[in-house]
């Protein structure tokens, strides 16, 4: 029996926020063990998804339905991908992670696609063909001696360093919790197929998930992505445990078991919004949204429907305003502002998800903006090669009010300042990507997937960033350990901010912004901080206030106004600009940023006091070179003759159509 999730209408305005500490949801009080007991349905009597022989598969367009079938047809017959241990060996004796990652990734897609297929195929012959496929995905992963990821296991990382991953120990990270739920979907949609077969496969699925995650996350204490206790409380928390709820829910027998699961992810959410900012920012930038505030919302779709009440959860003002960040630092035709790890073109993005996000809590604009990410009727369904989320395609590809609404224009908000994240994001002119966008942050060297930024800004013109943020480059064994900013575009030389006498900023939580004020008018939109403090005392600085404004109006323009105080005069003092496009230096201070099409940007500086040169960064790493081709360009504006005090303001302007 399948119990649907429930799409309520528009509610009202939100009431009183529910009980719990100011700004946050206490999850704990909303959903205390009594009701979780009282209400937790038995295995097989809820599921978010049909079966396949259910009806409702047909409802999937002709198109989205093709693709998946020619998909998974072009798998049948063919090896599945090879993971040997010196495979899995290559992260610790060399560092790469992603040749791994690559064939595990592609055993999970080919399993979610072959799923899919036993549920759209309408020919007896055609389903028999893939529900072959599926229990041999099955088989495959349960054969697999881990499902975590070389990046993360426990035995590699720890003091042990070990090549290989121990089997009697399994360490819970994304990718085992991600394998969970891909076999739980899988028993839940094929189940049946897998039972005509032989009964013994589902089985083994279950009895592999129970053993290798829901019970080393009931029995073991050493999660630091539960309680924040040996790691940050990121994207990790809500993105385990909206996998954790799913396996609970479609794979564990034991009613005992079932409730005190369910407690304890109950419990692990809400250290997870405990720490959250109550703006609702996410300091790990937009690209990790996806799985950090978008799989909150996924844990509370899924605990809502399977106990039957949502106890005024999604009114709550933090749930509200997680739902708006990829509104508001969205900058437009496929860019968005990317402080912290992250491209400036997004690729994972759910807009279904979001879609839904926005019903639940009541908030039209931002439903309209996933309408406007939708870029076509399959957009459900993933590129061949990347990453499948089983879960989210069968989602939107059944969310019927999803496919029946037509494509909508993003809201682009003239201004948002989230004051607990420090980011200000302001537009020239609202409901338009056309014109200047400028985003401005504030923060500290010790965020989640932190880059050296303390005062950065990002200049877009209609909607093309030209000052920018370089993102990240592909992960390695170096960006998550102490050779982290060695990466030159983790380094503050590399983002838009000063070096005083060679030195930049340096990370770790103490190295911030202070005295951060945000001011909006219906002219100017303005950041003031004062980015000394990130630092260290080498640099010999007292205050170091950036202020950076946008200014409206016929004279549209960035100004960007820097005012130091050093304790003796510095040797030496540079301010950075990396540029996105070609750059021309001009005669008496002056630069064109342009564009491959479009606008450029004049920028102006005071050319008696800094002199300028320009540098070329030369890409390969293809997730730069995706997002920026082959180069961006650095602009050094080097002082002339550098006081212990001085001020000065860099100005960016639109050039004419």
């Amino acid at each position: 029996m399948t119990s649907p999730r429930p799409m309520p209408a528009t509610p009202a305005a939100p009431p009183s926020e529910p009980d719990g500490e100011p700004g946050r949801p206490r999850l704990t009080r909303l959903f205390p063990p009594s009701s979780v007991a009282a209400r937790m349905p038995r295995i097989g009597q809820w599921s978010p998804v049909p079966p396949s022989a259910d009806p409702r598969w047909r409802a999937v367009g002709q198109g989205p339905r093709q693709r998946v079938l020619a998909q998974a047809t072009a798998s049948l017959g063919r090896p599945w991908p090879a993971l040997p241990a010196s495979l899995f060996a290559r992260f610790a004796r060399d560092g790469d992670r992603s040749e791994y990652q690559a064939g595990s990734f592609a055993r999970r897609a080919r399993l979610g696609w072959a799923v899919l297929a036993t549920a759209l195929a309408h020919e007896e012959d055609r389903k028999d063909a893939f529900a072959d496929e599926v229990m041999d995905g099955v088989w495959a992963l349960c054969e697999e001696t881990t499902w975590s990821l070389p990046a993360h296991d426990f035995r590699v990382l720890g003091p042990q360093h070990g090549l290989l991953p121990d089997p009697d120990r399994p360490t819970l990270d994304l990718g085992a919790s991600g394998t969970a739920v891909l076999l739980a979907l899988t028993d839940a949609i094929a189940g049946d197929e897998l039972d005509r077969r032989d009964p013994l496969v589902r089985r083994r699925l279950r009895r592999e998930v129970s053993a290798r995650v829901l019970r080393p996350y009931l029995e073991r204490d050493e999660w630091g992505w539960y309680d924040g206790t040996t790691a940050k409380l990121n994207n990790w928390n809500p993105w385990i445990h909206s996998e954790l709820l799913l396996a609970t829910a479609l794979t564990e027998e034991s009613d005992q078991r079932r409730t005190a699961l369910v407690c304890r992810i109950v419990q692990g959410l809400e250290n997870y919004l405990r720490a959250h900012p109550r703006d609702g920012g996410c300091d790990e930038g937009p690209h990790y949204w996806w799985r950090a505030g978008a799989s909150l919302f996924e844990c509370l779709e899924t605990l809502t429907s399977l106990l039957g009440t949502d106890d005024g959860v999604f009114r709550h003002p933090l749930i509200r305003a997680m739902a708006r960040y990829p509104v508001a630092t969205w900058i437009g035709d496929g860019w968005a502002v990317n402080f912290a790890d992250g491209p400036a073109r997004p690729r994972e993005t759910t807009p279904a998800l979001l879609y839904r996000y926005g019903r639940r809590t009541g908030q039209p604009e931002v439903s309209a903006h996933a309408r406007a990410l939708r870029a076509d009727a399959d957009a459900a369904l993933p590129a061949s090669g990347a990453p499948f989320d089983l879960r989210r395609v069968a989602d939107a590809l059944l969310d019927t009010d999803w496919h029946a609404e037509p494509s909508a224009q993003s809201p682009l908000p003239e201004h948002t300042w989230l004051p607990d994240t420090e980011v200000l994001v302001s537009r020239a002119r609202p409901g338009t990507s056309r014109g200047l966008l400028v985003a401005a942050k504030g923060g500290h060297n010790d965020e989640s997937h932190n880059h050296n930024d303390v005062g950065t800004f990002i200049v877009a013109l209609d909607a093309r960033p030209l000052l920018i943020d370089a993102g990240v480059g592909t992960y390695r064994k170096e960006t998550f350990n102490a050779e982290r900013y060695g990466i030159w575009s983790m380094t503050s030389e590399y983002h838009n901010v000063p070096r005083v006498d060679g030195i930049g900023q340096q990370p770790g939580s103490r190295f911030r912004a202070v005295s951060v004020a945000a001011r909006h008018s219906t002219a100017t939109d303005e950041l003031t901080c004062d980015i000394a403090p990130a630092y260290p005392p080498q640099a010999g600085l007292r205050h170091w206030v950036r202020t950076v404004r946008l200014v409206r109006g016929t004279e549209e323009r960035v100004e960007i106004d820097d005012s130091w105080q050093c304790r003796t005069p510095p040797g030496s003092l540079v301010l950075h600009l990396l540029v996105g496009g070609s750059l021309t230096v001009g005669p008496e201070g002056g630069a064109v940023v342009t564009p491959p099409d479009g606008r450029g940007l004049h920028l102006r500086w005071d050319s008696s006091a800094f002199t300028a040169e320009t540098e070329t960064v030369p890409l390969t790493d293809p997730a730069f070179t995706r997002v920026w081709g082959p180069a961006v360009h650095r602009l050094l504006l080097t002082a002339r003759r550098p006081a212990a005090e001085g001020r000065h303001r860099l100005t960016a302007q639109p050039l004419p159509s």
